[in-house]
């Protein structure tokens, strides 16, 4: 391998190595955030030696599930996602942090409606959810009613759903074609309610892979500088 070759792999194998820590430290960042997926980089084998990444994905695997402060927080143990109408049209979300809004429709914080919607009506006094989904209100006099349906989605590919900001995912073609299930049929989760599913980091594997992460720039870094040396050592007896 000449000097060149040699330097242009190793400034290559830095660069990964610095893709690799800021998927660690994204996944550190976000141990704590409901519903948080942790990503990991594959490595492809480089035709002269070496790991390239080959594609960053996404860890769909269940988090713990974890008793919640909102009555109207649901966890989905299991596959599946709560389908949501943003500005931008159709999106997905795996934590279930809703709440009531205006309307006294459930919305995730950034005001998304959940969709199907599900109203709660104004005068009742309490509500569940059930792990199939259904929803039902306590009305006055003791009277239950049920008020909505709550659906999951699935897709063939989650790992396709594009990232779109404050815990959303947005539909993609590579992701495949949704399907829309109640919650308990077979290939859907059920839901579980005032539970949040957490996030599923292992902070202890992150810390490792940090450490390894950091041993790697340290090694390829040296690399360079030897490099750079020979090379300006060769310029120097050329001249």
């Amino acid at each position: 391998m000449s000097t060149f070759s040699g330097l242009n792999a190793s400034a290559s194998a830095l660069q990964s190595v610095l893709v690799r820590q800021d998927i660690t430290s994204n996944n550190v960042a976000n141990a704590l955030t409901a519903g948080f997926k942790r990503s990991r980089a594959l490595n492809a084998e480089r035709a002269g030696g070496g790991t390239d990444i080959a594609e960053i994905s996404r860890d769909y695997s269940q988090g713990p599930m974890e008793v919640a402060t909102n009555a109207f927080d649901l966890g989905i143990q299991g596959e599946g996602f709560f389908k949501v109408q943003t500005p931008n049209g159709v999106g997905y979300v795996r934590a279930g942090l809703f709440g009531l809004d205006k309307n006294r429709e459930l919305v995730t914080p950034q005001g998304f409606k959940l969709s199907p919607s599900v109203q709660i009506p104004a005068d009742a006094t309490g509500f569940a959810v059930g792990k199939d989904g259904r929803v039902m209100a306590f009305r006055p006099g003791g009277v239950q009613e049920e008020v909505g349906q709550i659906t999951l989605s699935r897709f063939p590919s989650p790992g396709g759903l594009l990232q779109a900001g404050g815990g959303v995912l947005a539909p993609f073609p590579s992701a495949g074609i949704p399907r829309d299930g109640i919650p308990g049929t077979p290939g859907f989760g059920e839901l579980g309610t005032g539970m949040l599913e957490s996030s599923n980091v292992d902070l202890g594997q992150e810390m490792v892979d940090g450490i390894v992460n950091l041993r790697a720039f340290q090694v390829n870094a040296r690399m360079i500088r030897a490099q750079d040396q020979m090379l300006g050592t060769l310029l120097d007896i050329r001249r």
